[in-house]
């Protein structure tokens, strides 16, 4: 499900996108929107190409610049990853940052979550990048979410920021890892899987950094909240080849995988009813403790 963001929004996304592909040379007409919720994403058909519009955070151009080098590298590795058009960028307009990517038309839809466990396999064992790599951030993007956010209380705001504390100070920087360090995707769910011309691409690498390789193989099991049976979670951790719910910190990465996916909801809820009913449903949950199933964006 997409959840469209507010009229203003999309008029700004609009004049921003019109403006950086002048700039990049490229063609807007007929420009598609494709979603617009934690990114504005439009279709350019003239091109054959997809524009990512973010809003600015702390740290979030130099993470789109990382983007943009390791799937570079990635292509040269051969991995089946999108691929960045070759035009200078990212490039600040109209309030946003934009960049610029080779359209692939996704021909599936709920992609099995068994299917990322080669694609990460995969990733895990590639040589080291030549390059320096951010480290994995697991609580920055979600305290700044926090505090910038216009439609949390007091109280829900403190219990959030303190639930980010202790599972920082108590656990996170205690855990003993089991697999490598290295290069991670980030937010690797089937959502960022994207099949085309008969093969899976792994999309979104906003959150490509160097960090614990559990990382990434948490999201398909904390999935079990947005209704992943045990058989298919199961078999993803038999493609992978490892079961991190075995490991005894999974459950310290499971609690921070659901705090991070509040990130989004965070910024959009003052506009968006939706995303505003999203966040008040996972936050009641989160404060009771529970296992609720939640719906997905």
């Amino acid at each position: 499900m997409t959840i469209s963001a507010g009229d203003g929004l999309l008029t700004a996304a609009g004049a921003a996108l019109t403006r950086a592909c002048t700039g990049a040379g490229l063609d807007p007409a007929g420009a598609r929107l494709l979603r617009s919720f934690a990114t504005t994403v439009y279709h350019l058909p003239a091109e054959n190409a997809v524009v990512r519009l973010a809003e600015p955070a702390p740290g979030k151009y130099d993470r789109l610049v990382t983007s943009l080098r390791v799937t570079r590298w990635l292509a040269g590795q051969g991995y089946p990853a999108t691929r960045p058009l070759d035009v200078r960028q990212p490039v600040a307009e109209e309030g946003f940052l934009v960049t610029f990517w080779h359209h692939e038309d996704d021909q599936g839809d709920r992609h099995d979550p068994a299917a990322l466990g080669p694609m990460l396999r995969r990733l895990h064992d590639l040589p080291p990048v030549p390059f320096e790599l951010p480290v994995y951030d697991p609580f920055g993007p979600v305290r700044a979410a926090i505090e910038v956010s216009r439609v949390l209380g007091d109280g829900d705001r403190d219990w959030l920021l303190d639930r980010c504390s202790a599972l920082a100070e108590t656990y996170y920087e205690r855990l003993q890892f089991a697999l490598p360090y290295g290069l991670i995707h980030g937010d690797a769910h089937r959502g960022n899987l994207i099949r085309a011309s008969g093969r899976l691409l792994l999309c979104d690498w906003d959150s490509v950094s160097a960090g614990p390789r559990e990382i990434d193989l948490v999201p398909t099991l904390q999935g079990a909240r947005f209704g992943y049976t045990p058989a298919e979670r199961a078999a993803f951790c038999r493609a992978y080849g490892y079961d991190v719910g075995r490991w005894e910190g999974y459950p310290v990465l499971r609690d921070m995988r659901e705090l991070r996916t509040l990130t989004a909801v965070l910024r959009n809820a003052h506009r968006d009813p939706a995303a505003a009913e999203i966040l008040s449903f996972r936050l009641a949950s989160l404060r009771a403790g529970d296992d609720r199933q939640w719906r997905p964006f």
